[in-house]
């Protein structure tokens, strides 16, 4: 009731339904069921709904089970599930029929199932031949089955003329060869195919027929050797991804003048490897995004693929097995990441315009050419028992020459060895500090490290303004040790004539947007209780896991203040004075 003691209007209700529809599309399947009970009008609303999900998971989740007598599951047990099963397929079989008969379109519908038996493939036959009726958009379908089974679905696909969007996963097998013109996905612009078999000829009748494709996407496929992707006027962007042990490339092939990202991942086997050549034509000069994992990667062509291609901008190497020293000079790279690399000891930069550095190796690298770009940041990745003085000393040169402002480091921990920093390395070396915006540690392992050792080395030189502590990536007894030895009353102190060490240089660090504590509230020795209570009760919300509403932060982060050079000058002045 309003004011005026009148019935208020559902205002909602009467919208059209193609607005209501566009509402529901943002919600999660078990949300949107829940609307329809609302009232008759909602419940017409989801019955027309045109995005259909249709996973087992949603009628017992031991439907994903191919042999429950494996399983040792109960006869009672097995019925069960029997029956689930046979209640899921009722449900697409009643779903999809009204769509038929009612002419209504389907925008997208997504299936996930298990095929026990042979039997229930012609099911999912009569499935596909109905949605092609029903002028889809999007499909994705994932099929389980037991080993050795395949189920060839090609007739039936490759004659959806309205599909736009194709993700197929699982084991099922895609052939042209008995009627090559019977692909006609002339609306396809997304193909994406994970675990199917598929061979050469088909892959090509697809790169010929879909004209409008934009995105390629083939994840551990089998059925081929060689990979040649060419003749292609809409191609933007291929992902290839290859992880099988027995891997048997001996050629992968590019050719396509509108490509922007390529990417290209195969198992790391080591030094051996079955791919043989890897060709990007000169003809791809739209190139922006170049991705290589798991593959051996000559540093000359490196060099001369990034020179050959005027636009890219990202390079990522991960896994790679690369000679002991590369070196890579570009005018458009923007971003640069060099992630495990094999071999690689040594590696120097010539790139000004980069703005995201991303590095793990065991030496520091070495950048070139004054920095253009307007905010750079670094993201390292580093042994803990690499983490010394002279590391520190090359970290600082880093940061400082090519002048970045955020800085992620991932430390990990090796060989039990810790953190080891000397605070008399430095005498008579002049280091004036430098500053930053962000600075952000992590650790992938839960273990104590040596935290003074930590705090001496990243703040001897650099002076961040702001530091955060990732707290899903560092064990609370970690926190809680950096936290204790940031804000310790009584420090070692290395301070002599020619040094002064961090701590007196520290002028405050106040905590930012903390649950439970005040904003700009002053670190120290009292509120860090506060804060060491904080730290129990998220682990407690942590276990409850991330689908929790209430999911605390990820990050505590802290402002530390430093006092100018100036002020330094008279506060090293008086703390001399004898």
């Amino acid at each position: 009731m309003d004011d005026e003691g009148q019935t208020c209007i559902d205002r909602i209700s009467k919208l059209p339904d193609f607005i209501l529809h566009h509402i529901l599309s943002y919600l999660y399947t078990k949300e949107a069921v829940q609307l329809s009970v609302i009232s008759k009008r909602w419940q017409y609303v989801l019955e027309t709904f045109p995005i259909l999900d249709c996973s087992e998971g949603y009628f017992g989740k031991d439907l994903r089970v191919i042999n429950p007598k494996l399983k040792s599951i109960p006869k009672d047990g097995r019925r069960k599930i029997f029956n689930q099963r046979v209640e899921f397929m009722s449900y697409i079989d009643k779903k999809l029929c009204r769509f038929r008969e009612k002419n209504l379109r389907v925008n997208k519908f997504s299936l996930t199932i298990t095929l026990v038996s042979n039997k229930l493939s012609p099911r999912v036959d009569t499935w596909m031949e109905l949605l092609a009726g029903t002028r889809i958009q999007e499909l994705n379908v994932c099929i389980r089955a037991g080993h050795g089974r395949r189920r060839d679905m090609s007739k039936i696909l490759f004659t959806m003329e309205s599909l736009t969007i194709l993700n197929f996963q699982g084991r099922v097998l895609l052939s042209s060869r008995l009627d090559r013109n019977a692909v006609k996905l002339y609306s396809l612009v997304e193909l994406r195919l994970i675990g199917v078999s598929i061979d050469e000829d088909t892959i090509q009748d697809l790169i010929l027929c879909c004209r409008s494709m934009k995105v390629f996407f083939l994840m551990n496929c089998v059925g081929f050797e060689n990979l040649e992707i060419c003749d292609h006027d809409k191609l933007e962007k291929m992902v290839y991804n290859n992880l099988h042990r027995d891997v048997k490339d001996k050629k992968f092939s590019i050719e396509v003048p509108t490509l922007k990202e390529l990417e290209i991942t195969f198992r790391n086997g080591g030094e051996e490897t079955m791919v043989c050549e890897i060709i990007i034509g000169s003809v791809c000069q739209n190139l922006k995004c170049l991705s290589l994992r798991g593959i051996p990667v000559d540093a000359k062509w490196l060099q001369n693929t990034i020179t050959s291609f005027p636009l890219l901008e990202n390079l990522h190497l991960g896994g790679c097995i690369l000679q002991e020293v590369i070196k890579l000079s570009s005018q458009a790279l923007k971003e640069i990441c060099i992630n495990n690399c094999m071999n690689l000891m040594e590696a120097e930069f010539d790139t000004p315009n980069v703005h995201s550095f991303k590095y793990c190796g065991q030496t520091m690298p070495r950048l070139y050419s004054n920095s253009v770009a307007d905010y750079r940041t670094a993201l390292l990745s580093s042994r803990l028992e690499d983490m010394d003085s002279l590391w520190f000393m090359k970290l600082y040169n880093f940061l400082s020459d090519f002048r970045f402002q955020d800085l992620t480091i991932w430390m990990i921990p090796y060989s039990g060895r810790e953190i080891s920093f000397n605070a008399e390395d430095y005498i008579g070396i002049q280091f004036p500090p430098f500053e930053l915006d962000n600075m952000k540690l992590f650790m992938n392992v839960f273990t104590s490290i040596n935290y003074a050792a930590l705090l001496d080395g990243l703040f001897w030189n650099l002076r961040p303004r702001i530091l955060s502590l990732q707290l899903l990536f560092l064990s609370p007894d970690v926190l809680k040790g950096l936290l204790k030895c940031l804000v310790a009353e009584e420090p070692n102190c290395y301070c002599s004539q020619n040094l002064i060490c961090w701590r007196h240089s520290l002028k405050g660090i106040k905590l930012i947007n903390v649950k439970g504590l005040e904003s700009n509230t002053v670190l120290n020795a009292i509120t860090l209780k506060n804060l060491t209570n904080y730290l129990d009760d998220w682990v407690i919300e942590a276990k409850k896991g991330p689908q929790e509403k209430n999911f605390p932060m990820t990050s505590l982060s802290f402002e530390l203040s430093w006092y100018t050079k100036v002020a330094l000058f008279h506060l090293c002045s008086s703390y001399f004075i004898i």
